[in-house]
């Protein structure tokens, strides 16, 4: 050491420091992404080997029903796994109950008992395919839980509390030993993916109206990220939901979660709407409007970023919304002198109703930005800090399927579980009530998918693959072991294969069906049986199960599914329409949430590249979020109208037309819509130029005319004239979407 020279001792020591920073980033690298599947792997062949010892010691009469109850439930974050084993819980107590009023019901009447657990199946499943949350998973466990002990039951109805209570107290085990593994070991918390999923949307938003407020986006980009949003605030709140089954702060926070969603949502809408405008006068090339604009699009721009980027968390947001409220303040005074500078030059009526209508978007997309921000930046503070009147609640987003496809999913499961169940009780196959079972299942679980073919395909090739090797294991294995710990020697590397392929999202399905199938196939028990009949009999009944359940899919109302451009096109005219007529006081809410579901339903429904049909399908949804927005408003100024004012009149008029094209959407309807509009515009000036209007009256009179001129834009510079919900987009329309 004394030889070295202190320049080389020096250079020695930042070598060895730049040797383990690179270690230790190459190690978080490994640990973030592949490491996180093994730890997973590891909790979950863990706790699924935790609940067969369990259920070997208690003597259960399925110990199976344990383990696959951990395959079932594992998820990667410990509030996700607690959310779906307590609604499976919850649901299986549910379907024990009805098995057992079932079968006192019609204890020696097969018939009749299979045409109302088909009925009681048929509700589960549209109830499931309905909510399409966590909720959902314990319908589909009522359903098929009465269904996997009824239909034992038939011969012997003597024993049917035995096999609700052991089903029961199996999926109980299986449910503790996989919430207390992920929550013990290695635990990974909803709740931090969930500020991360928040930040990201705040990100997001903030940069998309950045860049499209410096021209830097298209139309069709603008369109395209209104589905990826709409995708975020859906993973948004269901990320909420799993996050409030675990110890934390986020179940306080629920109230400023729902507000910053729907602030966000509301903002974009808005956003988007002023963003059309304005390019629709760009293109005009005859307007001074967007040049004028400008100035005011840059201040904004800037408020938002801190630094040369969106805020990175709530805290530093504060920094945006300190600008935005200071922007606020001079607002008034500015759009004032914008207002005087125009009127001094020489321009059309035409531009002067489009610069009022610009002005009055920004305006209020200035006000929602300010919200938005003001909500996120609340998150950083102490919850105790806020006073409870000041906490603002909002309605949560609440994601709801078209009534027909769940309608068309409940009968899929009805009438395979009566073909099936009719089936096996005329052939007297024992091994067929597999099949049943597995076809009501997989119905049910399919149903909430928006590619259930897929989904079963995966499942169905994990079955297929899990045969032979659960053969060899039991076969060559299993019989020349004793004890649990070489029990568990021989299936582990098996085990560990179909949870190391679950963790991979496009073939998650082949993994959970491997397992399912190498664990119900196996059957561990106290006393094993080696049955090579049995076993290949039960094998083919599982398989048959799954292909009978995609040939319901196939043949009973193909497309009625999950995603369906045609339902969820019908379901915004519907919303459409109900913005004119309805009556419910949080209309706006429920308006915007449900767009927003449907753009949802819209993505998932998305192969690969959208097609022309779905692109004018997304093209319709922005729109009618941006003519929604405007009749809502329309209907807060006719409110704060007097009756029997004409122009009061007018507007009621007008969203009676609009009313109608949104219930028929012919061609006919749209332009007597126009006309309404041009109609109330024309009686609205009239209003406003009248000497004895008073200043709130002169206020309402402008927000009505800059909404109605809203309003005749979109329905001029959009396909929703010639939209037909109930057929296919002709050429012209194909290729304006294009």
């Amino acid at each position: 050491m004394s030889g070295l020279r202190p320049s080389t001792l020096y250079q020695h020591t930042s070598w060895q420091r730049h040797a383990w920073r690179g270690i230790r980033r190459m190690v978080q690298d490994w640990t973030d992404t592949e490491g996180q599947r093994w730890i997973f792997v590891v909790k979950t062949v863990l706790a699924a080997f935790l609940a067969l010892w369990i259920a070997f010691r208690l003597g259960f009469d399925s110990p199976r029903s344990a383990m696959m109850t951990v395959f079932i439930v594992a998820l990667p974050s410990s509030g996700m796994a607690l959310e779906k084993s307590i609604y499976r819980l919850l649901g299986t107590l549910v379907g024990c109950v009805v098995s057992l009023a079932i079968v006192g019901m019609f204890p020696q009447q097969p018939l009749l008992l299979f045409l109302t657990l088909a009925l009681w199946i048929g509700l589960c499943t549209s109830g499931s395919a309905m909510l399409r949350n966590a909720r959902s998973y314990g319908f589909v466990l009522a359903g098929y839980t009465a269904c996997m002990i009824t239909l034992p039951a038939i011969e012997a109805p003597l024993h049917v509390f035995d096999l609700a209570v052991s089903r029961a107290t199996e999926i109980t085990v299986g449910i503790l030993c996989a919430a207390f593994v992920s929550d013990a070991i290695f635990p990974r918390h909803q709740s931090d993916q969930l500020v991360q999923a928040v930040r990201g949307l705040y990100r997001n938003v903030t940069q998309l109206c950045h860049d499209a407020m410096q021209g830097t986006i298209s139309d069709t980009q603008m369109e395209r990220l209104h589905l990826q949003f709409a995708a975020e605030v859906a993973a948004l709140e269901s990320g909420r939901a799993a996050s409030w089954f675990e110890a934390g702060d986020v179940r306080n926070r629920s109230h400023q979660l729902h507000a910053f969603n729907a602030s966000a949502m509301v903002a974009l809408t808005t956003f988007h709407t002023l963003h059309r405008l304005m390019q629709r006068l760009r293109a005009q090339q005859n307007t001074r409007v967007p040049e004028m604009m400008q100035p005011l699009y840059d201040e904004l721009s800037q408020a938002l970023l801190v630094g040369e980027q969106p805020a990175r968390n709530a805290a530093e947001a504060g920094t945006s919304r300190v600008r935005l409220a200071a922007l606020s303040q001079a607002l008034p005074q500015r759009l004032a002198q914008l207002r005087t500078d125009f009127s001094d030059m020489p321009s059309l009526h035409e531009d002067a109703l489009a610069m009022e209508t610009a002005l009055e978007l920004f305006q209020r997309f200035h006000t929602e930005l300010l919200q938005m921000v003001t909500d996120y930046h609340a998150l950083s503070g102490k919850l105790s800090l806020i006073p409870k009147g000041q906490q603002r609640k909002i309605l949560s987003y609440r994601p709801s399927t078209p009534p027909m496809i769940a309608l068309a999913a409940g009968l899929r499961s009805a009438s395979a579980l009566l073909i099936l169940a009719l089936a096996w009780y005329a052939l007297n196959w024992p091994s067929a009530v597999g099949a049943v079972i597995i076809a009501v299942i997989f119905c049910g679980l399919a149903s909430s998918s928006p590619d259930p073919n897929g989904l079963i395909r995966q499942t169905t090739f994990g079955f297929t693959l899990a045969v032979p090797f659960a053969f060899f294991c039991a076969f060559f294995m299993l019989n020349h072991v004793e004890g649990y710990l070489m029990l568990i020697l021989a299936m582990l590397p098996f085990l560990v294969t179909g949870a190391y392929l679950s963790t991979w999202k496009k073939i998650a399905g082949i993994g959970i069906g491997f397992n399912l199938m190498f664990a119900q196939m196996i059957a561990p028990e106290n006393m094993m049986r080696f049955d090579v009949v049995t076993f290949l009999n039960d094998s083919m009944a599982q398989v048959l199960g799954l292909i009978l359940a995609a040939l319901m899919f196939a043949l009973i109302l193909p497309e009625h599914r999950q995603g369906s451009r045609r339902h969820i096109a019908s379901a915004l005219w519907e919303e459409a329409l109900h913005l004119c007529v309805g009556n419910k006081p949080d209309l706006r809410h429920h308006f915007e949430s449900r767009v927003r579901d449907l753009l949802n339903q819209l993505n998932m429904g998305i192969r690969g590249t959208a097609d022309a049909a779905t692109c004018l399908t997304l093209s319709q949804a922005v729109t009618l979020l941006e003519i929604g927005h405007a009749i809502l408003d329309l209907r807060d100024v006719r409110a704060q109208l007097t009756q029997g004012d004409a122009a009061g009149k007018a507007l009621d008029t007008c969203i009676d037309r609009l009313a109608s094209y949104f219930r028929s959407q012919g061609k006919d309807r749209a332009e007597q819509a126009l006309w309404g509009t041009q109609e109330a515009g024309r009686i609205v000036r009239q209003s406003l130029q009248q000497d004895d209007a008073d200043a709130k009256g002169k206020r309402l009179l402008q927000r009505a005319l800059t909404d109605l001129h809203m309003i005749h834009a979109s329905l001029l510079d959009s396909t929703l004239p010639a939209a037909d919900a109930n057929t296919e987009p002709s050429d012209q329309e194909q290729a304006h979407a294009t």
